[in-house]
């Protein structure tokens, strides 16, 4: 039987007695050994040869976490209990008439706009829609008997301490996201092309539900960043990208606090949201500039809504979690996973519900959130049809190009041959996703610095000790809350772990990215845990010693993941990706000292920079003169004016042909501050005269 908490404990040992002064410094010694111990099996994992020493600290360390002092002591992580005094439970509109005629009318609304989402048209179906979401909400959705009280209540249960703790690691996660946004990470790949042209072309009007360039994407992004250069000074351009993640990237803060908080209380809350506001797995994913951070910044609030319809079975927290959801499936593709997860953890709660009241002898009425009452399914169908609802565009996309709709997740999940021939490289992609954390990250030098863990040292040393005590606790107590942590953290990775046909993309930072906050929450426990335990035995005058020795280590954690990421990945990306924007800026330059676009080119070379990223850092997307065919150079001869080539120095026969061609013509190397990114500059003077090569 999976039970709903754990019982907090009431025994307590004074500390001036013998047997709280045995205790302190047994549990004082077990807590030092254990961070000590994590943190150098996590550094022992960085040393290749040295990987079996570092899986040994890391099992002791576990051994000595579980162990009584700590994490098998009594210790009670309960989550904060939410008054009732006040409860939403009345409808929006009195009169049962009028809420029905709004679902007819919602109903009716909904079925005109996905006539009107044909053809992969966004307008004019956009606007019935609205209204059907609208309407369905008004007619559904609870409010309190007396909202004054109810706001009045809300107000009184607020923690000023908390909440001023949560808005500086909300403003140091901004401080993270922002930080060189324009310059780190500097350069762009060919997946930021094709999203700038997505978005130029919705600045000329083009209005899609789904966009099918580069094997599909869903439209937030799109929409959002060419809102934002319409209304703000940004222009249309990588950093436009970067500033929109951003914006997710810091929401996802308060809200992992939430979710921690609905979990495991408070203090496992602001711990989590620590350490996603200084990750450089989430911090490099959201200043990338592509869809990567709406997964983490969408989950994790529908998820929070989720837990608590779970455990209040209330109304409004069904359907924000189903509004949620629905949004969250216009983002990214890994969003897609997530109503299954939704499907699981309502499918878990009832069952557990059922058990438990088998066991126990529970009366229907002894619960209003248990599974098995009608008015629990009735909220989950409402959750359910909300989802449906925000996805109704994307629904009506889906079922008439289903080969668009699915291509990008289907070509990843291999050819559909047999389960026992692809099983294999799923527990070879599970094993890879599992030691992502710690041991082997990601691969693709623009997400990360390849096979490098996507933990920290601080969080990566933390992690397996939180793993750990989540397993302790289901199997052990049988605590609900870690299975709903465990099952959520799996799902969740599956994403990535489903890439069976390419299983080199696996483990990827960016398709386990709504794993985020589960796998932050997981770091946070052990000090939780250990921190309640000392916090108990030490005396006032010693606890400043608990408080400064935790400062210290999560000052470690920021201090690593900063140079983490603005120094060794910076460095990283601008020795592994081709230097577009030096181009760019050697084109803008020419432009303004009297040429054009007209007349400067760029000569392909394989496996060399993209134009369309040269284009878009010298400020004009639409500029596309490349150079495929070498005959294309003596067709040039004949125009007049300045003409400028962009040219890389191992392309031998480019530089023949163009001093054949253009013997008054000038030619230089481009000296880049990043070894082996040098580039030729081949400029050809105003009516220079035309000579045919031999």
């Amino acid at each position: 039987m999976i039970v709903p908490e754990n019982q907090p404990s009431t025994g307590r040992v004074h500390s001036s007695s013998p047997v709280a002064h045995h205790r302190v410094l047994l549990a004082g010694i077990a807590a030092a050994s254990v961070v000590v111990l994590a943190l150098l099996g996590q550094w022992l994992l960085g040393e290749r040869p040295l990987v079996l020493l570092g899986a040994g600290a890391f099992a002791l360390s576990v051994v000595l976490f579980l162990l009584p002092p700590l994490a098998a002591g009594r210790v009670s992580l309960a989550p904060d209990a939410l008054s009732t005094t006040a409860d939403a439970t009345r409808p929006l509109l009195r009169p049962r008439q009028w809420r029905w005629l709004l679902v007819l009318l919602s109903a009716l609304l909904a079925a005109q706009s996905y006539y009107l989402f044909g053809g992969n048209r966004l307008l004019p179906g956009f606007w019935f829609w609205s209204g059907a979401i609208a309407c369905f909400l008004l007619a559904t959705a609870r409010r309190p008997p007396r909202p004054r009280a109810w706001l009045a209540e809300r107000w009184r249960q607020i923690d000023w301490r908390v909440a001023v703790l949560l808005l500086a690691i909300t403003l140091l996660g901004a401080f993270f996201r922002v930080y060189r946004l324009d310059t780190v990470p500097v350069e762009m790949t060919s997946d930021h092309a094709e999203k700038l042209l997505d978005v130029y072309n919705v600045l000329h009007g083009y209005r899609p539900v789904f966009f099918p360039r580069n094997t599909g994407r869903e439209a937030l992004q799109f929409y959002l960043t060419a809102g934002l250069i319409t209304f703000t000074p940004l222009e249309l351009g990588h950093l436009a990208l970067k500033v929109g993640g951003a914006i997710f990237g810091v929401v996802t803060v308060p809200f992992t606090y939430l979710l921690g908080r609905e979990l495991y209380g408070r203090p496992a809350g602001l711990l989590a949201a620590f350490f996603v506001a200084i990750s450089h797995w989430h911090v490099a994913i959201t200043r990338v500039g592509l869809r990567f951070p709406f997964t983490a910044a969408l989950a994790t609030p529908a998820l929070y809504f989720l837990f608590r319809a779970l455990r209040y079975n209330r109304r409004n927290d069904w359907l924000a979690a189903g509004v949620l959801l629905g949004l969250g499936l216009h983002t990214y593709t890994a969003m897609r996973i997530v109503p299954l997860l939704f499907l699981l953890l309502v499918l878990l709660k009832t069952a557990t519900d059922l058990w438990q009241r088998w066991r126990e002898k529970m009366a229907a009425a002894d619960d209003v959130a248990a599974g098995w009452k009608r008015s629990f399914w009735l909220n989950a169908t409402l959750s359910g049809s909300a989802a449906l609802l925000l996805f109704l565009p994307l629904l009506r996309y889906m079922l008439e190009r289903p080969d668009m709709f699915w291509y990008r997740a289907a070509s990843r999940a291999g050819d559909g041959s047999a389960l026992a021939q692809q099983w294999p490289t799923f527990w070879n992609n599970m094993i890879n996703a599992l030691l992502m954390f710690n041991y082997v990250g990601d691969v693709v030098p623009a997400n990360t610095i390849p096979e490098e863990p996507a933990l920290g040292l601080v969080a990566g040393a933390l992690f397996p000790l939180g793993c750990a005590y989540l397993l302790w606790r289901l199997i052990r107590h049988r605590e609900r809350r870690a299975a709903y942590a465990l099952l959520s953290f799996f799902v969740l990775l599956l994403p990535s772990i489903l890439s069976l046909a390419f299983p080199r993309e696996n483990p990827s930072v960016v398709r386990t990215g709504g794993a985020l906050p589960f796998v932050m929450l997981m770091v946070a426990l052990p000090l939780v845990v250990a921190g309640q335990r000392l916090w108990r035995l030490l005396g006032k005058t010693r606890r400043a010693l608990l408080v400064l020795g935790l400062a210290l280590l999560l000052a470690l954690a920021a201090a690593d993941d900063f140079n983490w990421y603005f120094v060794n990945y910076d460095a990283s990306v601008r020795a592994s990706l081709w230097n577009a924007s030096e181009m760019g800026r050697e084109v803008r330059q020419f432009v303004e000292d009297g040429g054009s676009f007209e007349r400067i080119y760029h000569v392909a070379y394989p496996h060399w920079v993209d134009t369309r990223n040269i284009a878009i850092m010298a400020g004009d997307i639409t500029w596309r003169n490349a150079v495929l065919d070498l005959e294309q150079i003596a067709a040039h001869s004949g125009q007049p004016g300045r003409k400028l080539y962009l040219v890389h120095p191992s392309h031998h026969a480019a530089v023949k042909m163009l001093q054949a061609t253009y013997p008054g013509g000038m030619i230089r190397r481009y000296q880049s501050e990043r070894p082996g990114k040098d580039f030729l500059l081949f400029v050809v003077p105003d009516s220079p005269a035309p000579s045919s090569p031999d």
